[in-house]
């Protein structure tokens, strides 16, 4: 985790997501309820898992983000959002070698690898 969330601070996403040239960093940015918002930096695929308890957003900040699930893959841009719900198996993969991703889902979410 690079930081602990603070309520009333502003969150710059755009510094937090520089530094990140390889691999996959997540790490939350904010607690709301009993929801995490987590930045997720990517230049490789994550494998394949489903959330039991939760259902998961993705916002793509930077790059395309592809989601697959088992049926078809969605392509998100920039600016674009798209929620999985829970029990749904994916995985995501940047387009074109990053992506940067804000992702919402519960604090206690469980994660099933495939």
């Amino acid at each position: 985790m690079k930081f602990n969330p603070v309520p009333l601070t502003i969150v710059d996403l755009k510094e937090n997501a520089s530094g990140y040239d390889s691999g996959i960093t997540n790490f939350p940015v904010s607690l709301v309820n009993d929801h995490v918002v987590r930045i997720s930096i990517m230049t490789e695929d994550f494998r394949w898992h489903l959330h039991p308890n939760s259902d998961e957003a993705f916002l793509t900040t930077e790059g395309v983000l592809f989601i697959d699930l088992e049926d078809r893959t969605v392509e998100l841009a920039a600016g674009q959002f798209f929620t999985i719900p829970h029990n749904v198996k994916h995985r995501t993969r940047p387009k074109n070698g990053r992506s940067v991703n804000i992702t919402f889902e519960k604090a206690n979410m469980e994660t099933v690898y495939c």
